[in-house]
């Protein structure tokens, strides 16, 4: 069965950062947290700005998401399913409760399949591990933004963003540079433990 074009969603197989790791991504802003203070200098919106085409591929994404959101995960499933690693969300974030828990479902039905998500969606994690846990192949990791509150009853672990100027602090972990490489040495986001922090040079 060929699946129609316009019901087909765009899955990144990697990038310069990412390596060989499958992605898919959902529009910024516009699926992230409320009153997120980080919108001025969120680098995935200055690139749908700058790149059409990725901003389409991204708003593709979301309308086949609200249009079928077993398609769309159906097709998440089939990229994940052949790779070790995938990434929810390079741009973008969890849109709803929902999402989440198909998030879950797909990580339980991919034992061998490790995930990766950051995200701001804080009170949806909150709300989710009040009545259930996240599959231990869900790596759920909070984005830590200045002047944003953070709720962290969990003790998940937290990414950090360093600006210029500034220094991380010293017990921060900081990012290699490239997730697969990463992945592949069994370090960096994709082993995260609860209560440790991971920290990003301003891009």
């Amino acid at each position: 069965i060929t699946m129609k074009k316009e019901n087909t969603i765009s899955i990144s197989k990697g990038n310069s950062k990412m390596g060989f790791i499958p992605s898919v991504s959902l529009p910024p802003i516009v699926t992230c947290a409320n009153g997120c203070t980080c919108a001025k200098k969120c680098y995935a919106a200055k690139l749908c700005r700058l790149r059409p085409n990725v901003r389409n591929a991204y708003q593709k994404n979301l309308n086949i998401l609200k249009n079928d959101m077993d398609n769309y995960f159906i097709q998440v499933k089939a990229a994940a399913m052949v790779s070790k690693y995938f990434r929810f969300h390079v741009s973008g974030d969890i849109p709803d409760m929902n999402y989440l828990d198909r998030m879950v479902k797909l990580a339980q039905e991919l034992p061998g399949t490790t995930f990766l998500a950051f995200t701001k969606q804080y009170n949806f994690i909150n709300n989710f591990l009040q009545y259930a846990e996240i599959p231990s192949n869900l790596k759920i990791i909070f984005s830590a933004w200045p002047g944003m509150p953070m709720e962290n009853p969990h003790n998940l672990p937290v990414a950090n963003v360093i600006f210029k100027g500034q220094e991380p602090a010293d017990n921060w972990k900081i990012c290699g540079g490239n997730c697969s490489e990463c992945a592949c040495r069994g370090v960096g986001c994709w082993e995260l433990k609860k209560g440790e922090h991971i920290a990003f040079y301003e891009h």
